[in-house]
Parts: structure tokens; C-alpha cells; sequence
């Protein structure tokens, strides 16, 4: 998968997450312990850092992209993020899911265990209140969650980070992510001699 430097910094991945080979990190992006980035996904932190918390997915074709320096992106522990969402910017507490294909933008703030609706957009300097679930374009407060609904997004989110570990040996092109262009052309060059 391309792990790609600019502006002197490249991504940073902890050796208990793992990222799909058909993923594009580039810059300064942290991914957390346990975390799971899926195929498609491209993390762009050309201007700004990504850092992504413990125990979070990132699900298929999701974009995320700092354009700016002053539009950092920070998806705390626990959270889910669904296929096909755009993100911005954005300081995402813990247990927040997002749906699919969302857009979430810069200088937005989504508070602790609090959910976004998919097809939902959050505008620019928007703040979500923790617990709250948001629908709509531009999204708007539909209720609360309870404590207990929170508890069960942890729950959902340690599901997803352990049905990883069950199927990830069925994955076609599963391959570690911390490989250097070194580490791989040792890798080619071991297995071309032992082929002769």
C-alpha cells in the first residue's frame, strides 16, 4: 500500500492496527492501536495531521483530507466511520459513528458517543453536542443517545476491530503495512535468488 512522505513527515502506524494494502496514507497520519483502515481509503495530511484514535475503523472508499493548516483531522477512540464519507476537518471525540457517505467539514467538532446519520452533511464550524445523532443536509439534532446507547457503540466498534482479526488471514493481498521500499526490495530480491 502507498505510505507516501511529503513536507518531511509520513505516516505513523501502530504494529496492532493495519491497513489494506489497496489504501493511500500520505503525510503526517497516526493510526492508532487495534485501528482498522479498509480498501479504497486514501488519507491525505498534506497540510495538516490525521491521527486516528484505538479501536477505530475506517471503512471502505472513505477520504479524508487536511486542506489546509488550519483543518487538522483527530478521529478519537472507538469510532466508526462508514463507507463513502468525505471528511475535512474535524476533532471527533470517542464512540461517534458516522454513516454512510457523509460530509463532515472543516473546524467541525463531533462531541463524545454522538452519531451522524449518513447522507448527512456538517458544516463548517459546527459543533455536536455529545450523544447527539444528526440528520440531514444541513444536519440538525433528530434526539439523544442514552449512556447506555454509547456503551453499545464501544461494543460495536470492538466488534468490528475483532471480526478483522478473525477474517484477515481469507483477505486476498493481505500484507503487512510497515514494509519500507527497503524492506520490500529485500523481500523481491530474497525471493528471486531462492528462485534460481
Amino acid at each position: 500500500m502507498p505510505l507516501l512522505k511529503i513536507h518531511d513527515k509520513e505516516p505513523k502506524i501502530d504494529p496492532s492496527a493495519w491497513v489494506s494494502p489497496n489504501a493511500t496514507l500520505i503525510g503526517d497520519v497516526v493510526v492508532g492501536a487495534h485501528s482498522v483502515i479498509w480498501p479504497g481509503t486514501f488519507l491525505r495530511a498534506e497540510y495538516a495531521p490525521i491521527t486516528i484514535g484505538q479501536y477505530t475503523t475506517v471503512f471502505d472508499g472513505i477520504m479524508m483530507f487536511t486542506r489546509s493548516d488550519k483543518s487538522p483531522i483527530q478521529i478519537g477512540n472507538y469510532n466508526i466511520i462508514e463507507t463513502g464519507t468525505s471528511i475535512f476537518g474535524t476533532f471527533s471525540e470517542d464512540y461517534v459513528t458516522i454513516g454512510e457517505k457523509c460530509l463532515i467539514y472543516e473546524r467541525s467538532s463531533i462531541g463524545e458517543g454522538a452519531v451522524i446519520i449518513a447522507d448527512s452533511i456538517i458544516s463548517a464550524g459546527v459543533i455536536v453536542a455529545e450523544r447527539s445523532i444528526m440528520k440531514g443536509d444541513p444536519a440538525s439534532k433528530v434526539r439523544e443517545q442514552t449512556r447506555n446507547d454509547v456503551l453499545k457503540q464501544k461494543e460495536r466498534a470492538e466488534h468490528f476491530t475483532e471480526l478483522f482479526v478473525r477474517i484477515r488471514d481469507q483477505l486476498p493481498n493481505l500484507q503487512p503495512y510497515a514494509l519500507s521500499e527497503t524492506a520490500i526490495m529485500k523481500l523481491l530480491i530474497d525471493k528471486f535468488k531462492n528462485s534460481e
